[in-house]
């Protein structure tokens, strides 16, 4: 947890010295008007002691702040704290009120009127510096709990954001391993029956491997950045089944430098490659649009599929699960993706706010 702020509130922007000012002259004019009314003092002696009694105050306010600041009050006694600020109180009163008095003293030499006034003023200037003690350590206290509130607001922003992360990378380490896992059987098993194809297979899956491992640690690409990888990872699997396998991107011109999640399209790629190609004897064809609508880039991915052989062969749903968890975490809600069949076709459509 990060320390509260050391630098005294009243001086840490020109708003709050220059309120801390207009505060004194209000405090300054109020003492005035009581004072003028209930003594004989003429009416300049009675400025002076006012201004060199208020500044006296108002300097001596101001370190209190470390006091306060550096003691966990809210951890210690009601005891304690009566007593520490009753300590504190009493040093800054004998300090105010004996170097004004002593000052006030030098400059009324010979002025019994205001000597008198001196005297019978004095329980009215504790009152008063009491008073003004409780209102400025109200605002320290004030202000060290709204920092703590802040600070702990922005530590669970943090907390929250280390735990959106982890799920994410966690989601993403589900994605990754599953497509290796395939690339590589398929690798295995064209080696045997095409050396020169097993090849470039070798070779696009090293550029999709680098690209993930790469991408994923910045969180956001570039549409057209996933796109090229989504192309490479198509290559590889056009490699296996061959003409089984047809695909199309098109994507607006506006689109391809809008930023989206690292890694976000790759599972619904894999979900049409898995419940299309795999079983089906017919050429599948994948077929992907981005358009820009309304501040929203709107992607969609369809495919062709035997409807009898997805039925035979269903899976667990972790790609499209795992693409709705995403847009949950980084979108707050689920409706960004939305799944329908027309007409022989499995149709997944996708909005990210752009």
């Amino acid at each position: 947890m990060q320390a509260v702020n050391s630098i005294n509130p009243i001086l840490r922007s020109y708003r709050s010295r220059m309120g801390y000012v207009v505060g004194w002259m209000i405090a300054i004019d109020l003492y005035m008007s009581v004072a003028f009314y209930v003594s004989r003092v003429p009416f300049h002696t009675l400025l002076v002691d006012t201004l060199v009694f208020s500044l006296l105050f108002a300097i001596c306010l101001l370190p209190l702040w470390y006091p306060i600041r550096y003691n966990a009050w809210d951890k210690k006694s009601w005891t304690f704290n009566i007593v520490a600020h009753s300590i504190l109180l009493m040093v800054m009163l004998a300090v105010c009120l004996g170097c004004g008095y002593a000052f006030t003293y030098l400059l009324a030499i010979g002025d019994s009127e205001y000597l008198d006034f001196m005297v019978s003023s004095l329980p009215w200037k504790a009152l008063e510096g009491t008073f003004l003690y409780a209102i400025v350590v109200m605002i320290y206290h004030l202000c060290i709990a709204i920092e703590k509130l802040n600070e702990k607001a922005a530590n669970e922003i943090r907390l929250n954001k280390m735990l959106k992360d982890g799920e994410l990378n966690l989601l993403k380490s589900q994605i990754n391993p599953h497509f290796l896992f395939n690339s590589l059987n398929s690798l295995s098993s064209l080696i045997i029956k095409d050396a020169t194809q097993s090849q470039e297979m070798l070779v696009a899956l090293s550029d999709y491997l680098r690209y993930t491992v790469l991408a994923t640690h910045r969180g956001v690409s570039t549409l057209k950045e996933e796109v090229e990888n989504i192309r490479r990872y198509l290559a590889i699997e056009q490699l296996r089944f061959g003409s089984k396998l047809a695909y199309k991107i098109t994507i607006a011109e506006d689109c391809l430098p809008l930023k989206i999640p690292t890694m976000l399209l790759q599972p619904l790629f894999e979900n049409a490659v898995k419940h299309g190609v795999y079983e089906s004897t017919e050429v599948v064809h994948i077929v992907a649009t981005a358009v820009q609508k309304a501040q929203r880039l709107h992607i969609e991915i369809s495919n062709n599929f035997d409807d009898e052989a997805v039925g035979q062969r269903k899976g667990s749903g972790t790609g499209l699960k795992n693409t709705r968890e995403q847009l949950r975490l980084l979108y707050g809600h689920l409706a960004l993706l939305q799944t329908k069949v027309v007409n022989g076709k499995f149709v997944v459509a996708l909005e990210i706010p752009a």
